[in-house]
């Protein structure tokens, strides 16, 4: 798409930025009547641009059709799910005639909107649009409800994280003076006084945006012309959640704070909340990324187990514990990399830090060991490729140690960077993965189970962007390889009997209990053989499965069936490693007492071991013909 074809917000972009976007974009083709994006199912990856065709937007309501409509050539879909729900698709999209899609990477969209203000107003003016439609408020309202309330965040009081800031302005004062009390106290509202000192409206700067800026008003206006009255308020002692569904219900952006004798204390505001559940979310990895040496990252990790403990216990999903864990594991390499690069010198060449297994799925739980690798560039000086071959020895053994000394343990089958099989450059990488894939024995199945995952996580992006394709491609040309990846996946049984009852240790320490990381290894495995079958690059499983869901690899069944199951099997993991620190004071284990659990989870525990089950009887007729 040329530059100056951008559609709103993005053609108000300059024209080096256009040049930018239009240059991420990628086109994606769809026949009519393509179901391609779920309500409350699909989890956007990308905004969507319509360059020709036609697709319908919708909220199913049982059979009924509601927030319906019909997008064209120039109109988005995406933007509001993508900035505001959490990626997470509000309504459904399907195509009514041929269609082509202009597709912008949601990380990148997310990126340039921070960045552009007018793009995130062009969105939140067109959400307040939307939240006219009482239906849709109530959705969203219901994504909150459903979603949120169970992070410790949204149960905290809202004077947890609001400080008093009564800044106000005489309701006969002229804008100017609004707008230069605004710039002065860096705030985005201002409460407006009456005569009589009391506080009858409130000045923000979307007010002055489309009730001053679009009208042309000019700036001697009184600010009693465009303040809003009444007041949209807020008990300090009432719970975040509320402040967020009041935001939601009232359309507004801007909450007026009361004492508990309703007096008023101030103004809070959405970007507020926002920032204050990201300040107690990521305040260790701040952190890690501001330390100045090992020595404060010493034993971190038990810092991250201790700020974890209150999410699991209230029930966070296991995605957003995955991917936090991930957040603070990688901000751990970045500084475990930067200290030893340190410590031995500028890198002689190109080189990408990997992360493999349950790092590289960015899935790893609160037991954490090392799984790692290097690659470097090839050199064809031999003296040279030599000495690269020595740096990044000493470099992998720096790293990993330091990786240890924050709480990594070592990997008890070394593979590790620092073992020196796992550090070589990129031709030699290649020529194990050819290995692996062609001679598929026990040993070489059970390094690409490992391997296989691997994520670039610090350096040259671009080398294991090679080394991914190239694993695509040799896959690709040797079929053979699923199908002894699958036999041997497939040896391992979710542990159930034919009878509906489960299989449990029967001695030893952990008798009469199950260890349920074996019973989620069926679904890590299923998706990781349909990914690499499908060519999709990414390693993390639900990212996988939604994938083949979007290709059609799976149904919407077979999709919910395992996406649900993963999140219930992940969160009993979780809660079986909480127990283990807190009540036993014990070091994090898979172990769960099938005995222990409620009579629901344990009727959840057989259903989703049971459709486990099938999921393999699936992928063995496949990719083996045996049913």
């Amino acid at each position: 798409m040329h530059p100056d074809s951008l559609p709103l917000p993005f053609s108000h972009l300059s024209p080096d930025l256009k040049k930018q976007v239009s240059g991420h974009l990628e086109p994606w083709d769809h026949l009519p009547g393509s179901l391609i994006v779920t309500q409350e199912m699909s989890k956007l990856d990308r905004l969507l641009m319509i360059m020709s065709g036609q697709a319908d937007y919708f909220y199913l309501r049982g059979k009924e059709r509601i927030l319906a409509g019909t997008l064209g050539p120039g109109d988005l879909f995406g933007g509001i799910s993508i900035l505001y729900n959490d990626r997470m698709a509000v309504h459904c999209l399907e195509t009514a005639t041929n269609t082509r899609f202009m597709c912008l990477d949601a990380s990148y969209f997310l990126t340039l909107a921070a960045g552009n203000p007018a793009i995130k107003d062009f969105f939140a003016l067109a959400l307040g649009r939307c939240m006219g439609h009482r239906a849709f408020a109530d959705i969203m309202a219901a994504r909150v409800w459903d979603r949120k309330l169970t992070l410790p965040f949204f149960n905290q009081p809202v004077s947890a994280i609001f400080r008093a800031n009564i800044i106000t302005c005489d309701h006969d004062d002229p804008v100017s003076t609004a707008v230069e009390k605004m710039d002065r106290h860096k705030t985005s509202a201002l409460l407006v006084r009456s005569p009589d000192k009391t506080i009858t409206g409130i000045i923000t700067d979307a007010d002055l945006k489309s009730r001053v800026m679009a009208k042309g008003l000019c700036r001697t206006t009184p600010v009693c012309r465009i303040a809003s009255s009444p007041l949209a308020t807020i008990s300090s002692q009432s719970q975040v959640f509320e402040a967020f569904l009041t935001m939601i219900k009232a359309d507004k952006r801007h909450l007026v704070v009361t004492g508990n004798a309703g007096d008023i204390s101030g103004i809070i505001s959405e970007k507020d909340l926002i920032a204050a559940q990201t300040r107690a979310t990521f305040l260790l990895i701040r952190s890690v990324t501001t330390a100045k040496s090992m020595a404060d990252l010493s034993g971190i990790h038990t810092d991250l187990e201790k700020m974890l403990l209150d999410p699991i216990g209230t029930g966070a999903s296991a995605d957003y514990l995955t991917r936090l864990i991930a957040a603070f594991s990688d901000a751990i390499i970045d500084k475990a990399v930067a200290f030893s690069i340190d410590e031995a010198g500028p890198a002689p060449c190109r080189f990408v830090f990997l992360t493999m297994g349950s790092e590289g799925r960015q899935e790893q739980t609160l037991i954490s060991d090392q799984d790692n690798a290097i690659v470097f560039e090839d050199l064809k000086d031999p003296a040279q490729a030599a000495a690269a071959k020595t740096y990044f020895d000493g470099l992998a053994r720096g790293i990993c140690s330091r990786l240890d000394l924050a709480g990594y343990k070592y990997c008890d089958g070394n593979n590790m960077a620092q073992n020196p099989t796992w550090c070589q450059p990129l031709s030699v990488w290649k020529d194990y993965l050819k290995k692996w894939i062609r001679s598929a024995a026990p040993e070489d199945l059970l390094h690409s189970s490992i391997f296989f995952d691997f994520r670039g996580t610090w350096g040259d992006m671009a080398l294991a962007a090679e080394l991914k394709t190239y694993l695509l491609d040799a896959i690709d040309k040797w079929s053979g390889f699923l199908r002894n990846m699958t036999e041997n996946t497939t040896h391992f049984k979710p542990p159930i009997g034919l009878f509906g009852k489960f299989i449990l240790e029967t001695k030893g320490k952990h008798k009469d209990a199950m260890d349920i990381k074996y019973a989620i290894l069926p679904i890590i495995d299923f998706a990781r053989i349909y990914a690499l079958h499908n060519g999709i690059p990414q390693t993390n499983t639900l990212d996988r499965l939604f994938r083949l869901y979007t290709r059609h690899a799976l149904t919407s069944k077979e999709y919910t069936d395992l996406t649900q199951a993963y999140h219930f099997l992940m969160g009993l993991r979780f809660r079986r490693q909480i127990t283990a620190i807190m009540d036993e004071q014990q070091s994090p284990d898979n172990y769960i007492y099938p005995a222990n659990l409620s009579a629901l989870d344990q009727l959840m525990l057989k259903e989703a071991l049971k459709m486990i089950e099938k999921m393999q009887q699936k992928i063995t007729i496949e990719f083996t013909g045996v049913a």
